[in-house]
């Protein structure tokens, strides 16, 4: 079935809407400045589409992968979350660019094992305000690969639940091992170099460190932070859209319930907007050179090694498990999904359990000589 509708836009522009209906295919539908590339786009699809139907290896055997991206990034992208939409794109069209013009019929692991391989020593780009990103010396880490494999894995699974292709490609490729590991934090000398040297620099750069180490939270997290967001009465945060996508409630420190009290008087805020982000710029956005260029300049005067602003979460992390807090807490508190990624902070809060295993052997022991005489 096919009909084509006109409308009027606001300018007073006519449009003509086709619209294609074939039992058990999808409807089409199309937009178009002219009746005439209407009916034609009409008579072409319908065409394209009983021919798919009846001969569908003929399709196939023509496929070619930038078909399938590009169908993808066109009814299926808006779909998917706006923060990562953009990854997402930059990620598919990078694979356009290698392997675009591939037959997917012709589609071998092996052609997606390459890319991984080439993925890998791709280098990292650095973004730059209004700038291309600047290459970098550093190539991207395995995650960031495993990312890019995992948005084209998607894209294959789309086509293979719409009975495009029969197999995923990428179905036999394996991810890169990830070294999620990393724990940099600061010992209690650097913590007080770090916070004084803030505070004199920048008393908003010092807040948002204490918040960090204070509360565990990701930069993003306490760059969204509104007024709105923060419960003085009840001393409570509430960081939401966060990278899990869950929201999460986490109780305010007296030393920085006070630090609050401070900036709210300094900033001689009386919640006449309570939706204003905490840390903003003069026209009301997110000030990210606080933590995007002010905390790297303060870290190199400090000289304190390896450090980046990710590190004061391990770090709170890090004291958590040392003073014995179980890791049901800390992944609550740092709004992990899997006790996976709280796990890397397991030796800490083994060590703490030291003295207590020592006192309870000298019980056990007592009376015992175990120097073997």
């Amino acid at each position: 079935m096919q009909d084509i509708q006109k409308r009027q836009k606001k300018n007073g522009k006519i449009s003509y809407t086709a619209r294609i209906r074939i039992k058990g295919y999808p409807s089409q539908t199309k937009t178009f400045d002219r009746l005439t590339d209407a009916k034609e786009w009409l008579s072409k699809t319908e065409t394209q589409i009983k021919e798919n139907i009846n001969f569908p290896m003929r399709k196939l055997k023509k496929l070619i992968v930038a078909n399938l991206i590009d169908e993808f990034i066109e009814n299926e992208l808006p779909k998917k979350k706006e923060k990562i939409q953009k990854d997402f794109l930059n990620s598919l069209n990078w694979y356009k660019n290698k392997i675009g013009k591939y037959l997917v019929s012709n589609l071998s692991t092996y052609d997606l094992v390459k890319c991984r391989d080439e993925l890998s020593k791709k280098p990292k780009e650095t973004p730059i305000k209004s700038k291309q990103g600047r290459t970098t010396t550093q190539t991207i880490s395995n995650a960031t690969v495993n990312r890019y494999m995992t948005y084209m894995r998607v894209v294959f699974s789309y086509f293979v639940k719409n009975d495009v292709i029969n197999i995923n490609p990428m179905a036999k490729v394996e991810k890169l091992s990830e070294d999620n590991a990393r724990v940099r934090y600061l010992d209690e000398k650097e913590i007080k170099k770090l916070l004084i040297a803030c505070k004199n620099e920048n008393y908003e750069l010092y807040v948002c460190v204490l918040i960090a180490l204070l509360t565990g939270a990701r930069k993003s997290e306490i760059l969204k932070l509104t007024w709105q967001n923060v419960d003085l009465e009840h001393k409570m945060f509430y960081f939401l859209d966060t990278k899990n996508g869950e929201n999460r409630g986490v109780p305010m420190q007296e030393a920085l319930f006070e630090e609050f009290i401070k900036l709210k008087e300094i900033n001689k805020i009386i919640y006449l907007n309570k939706k204003d982000f905490i840390f903003k710029t003069p026209d009301g956005k997110q000030k990210e050179s606080l933590i995007g260029k002010l905390f790297p300049k303060i870290v190199k005067e400090c000289k304190i090694e390896n450090f980046r602003f990710h590190d004061l979460r391990h770090t709170h992390a890090s004291y958590q498990a040392m003073n014995g807090i179980s890791q049901a807490i800390t992944q609550k508190t740092l709004g992990h999904k899997s006790p996976a990624m709280t796990n890397r902070y397991s030796h800490f809060r083994a060590e703490s359990l030291r003295q207590s295993i020592n006192e309870t052997g000298n019980i056990i022991l007592k009376g015992i000589k175990t120097n073997g005489k």
